[in-house]
């Protein structure tokens, strides 16, 4: 029996939870997984070292319900969790959520409906960061996309979340996430995203993301969390630029100029961001080591266009300490005013 005759008739999706000292949020997680209107699920739960009650609240789960699986191992982070998740998983998808984070009740029904549909490699959503009560759903905002196009998308949203997809196992086979990194959901995406054929896209938030300050991506700004984003912002350029300019694939039949010009923005876009993070957070640059070498970034990498930001205008033009009293400059206006400057 061929995998894509296994999953018409009885399609397992594998969801895997990486657990980590979050006893204040998991049980609004895990039960929103359990309570979904799709109920043929592997719902692995990997304990990464909890100190506080969290692995006892997984225990609890794979008694009361046994579709719960939960493996226990010394701290290693969520690369490493969800890849033991990965090493049993046995669903013919493959979804993640995050064990600070809660799914709409039809999540997963309404994305397998969509992939068996469709025959999609990759199943999309989109997700809430407000909290707000949600509309009705729209059939209507369910987009078919080539590679190619899902990654132009992808890029301008900046949303390579792992959580919002739900992949066809057979696609990221043997694929597992890089350890000690904070940029690991882009690096996994962009690994995988070129190898699907079709990719489906339903605009609506079935995921609730919840800004947790102890989570990894949120925390405190450092060297280490620069340094491993520039170099994921430069894969992201390296893996996909080939894909748009028709050297992976002899189907694709011409030359994107509309994806370069999405790469070539990404990456400006975020060596932006990391620059201005620079110079609010300076104390980590006191010697202009790695502002310097961002400035020449920018400048090797600019491209002219219409719709470019106006401090990347300025980092351009301006020189580093110029550029500097900008940002100080901006921060008393936001201090003043009390706004987020970003």
């Amino acid at each position: 029996m061929t995998e894509k005759q296994a999953i018409k008739i009885d399609p397992k999706i594998s969801i895997i939870v990486p657990v980590y000292n979050v006893e204040k949020y998991l049980e609004k997680c895990i039960d929103s997984i359990i309570n979904q209107s799709y109920k043929e699920l592997e719902i692995i739960l990997i304990n990464d070292g909890s100190i506080d009650k969290s692995g006892e609240i997984c225990n609890y789960y794979s008694k009361k319900d046994n579709r719960v699986l939960v493996i226990h191992q010394e701290n290693q982070g969520q690369s490493s969790a969800r890849n033991n998740g990965l090493n049993i998983a046995s669903g013919s998808y493959i979804g993640f959520v995050d064990s600070d984070d809660w799914i709409e009740p039809d999540m997963y029904k309404t994305m397998i409906d969509l992939a068996l549909v469709h025959d999609l490699d990759i199943a999309e959503c989109s997700i809430d960061v407000s909290g707000k009560k949600k509309n009705e759903i729209d059939k209507r905002n369910i987009e078919i996309e080539t590679v190619r196009n899902a990654i132009k998308r992808i890029l301008k949203t900046t949303q390579f979340s792992v959580c919002t997809k739900l992949f066809r196992k057979s696609v990221i086979a043997n694929s597992r996430f890089l350890l000690n990194r904070t940029s690991e959901d882009a690096l996994f995406v962009v690994n995988n995203i070129p190898k699907a054929n079709k990719i489906g896209f339903y605009n609506f938030p079935f995921y609730n993301y919840r800004p947790n300050p102890q989570g990894t991506t949120k925390s405190q700004y450092n060297l280490k969390r620069f340094d491993d984003a520039i170099s994921s912002c430069f894969f992201v350029k390296e893996r996909l630029m080939p894909l748009a300019t028709n050297s992976i694939e002899s189907s694709l039949s011409s030359i994107d100029h509309e994806l370069i010009t999405e790469i070539k923005g990404f990456l400006l876009r975020e060596l932006m961001f990391h620059y201005k993070m620079l110079n609010y957070n300076s104390t980590l640059d006191h010697n202009y080591i790695h502002r310097k070498r961002l400035k020449q970034l920018i400048n090797d990498n600019y491209f002219k266009g219409e719709n470019q930001d106006f401090y990347l205008r300025l980092a351009y033009y301006l020189s580093v300490n110029s550029f500097e009293v900008v940002i100080n400059l901006n921060k008393l206006k936001h201090r003043l005013f009390k706004t987020n400057p970003f």
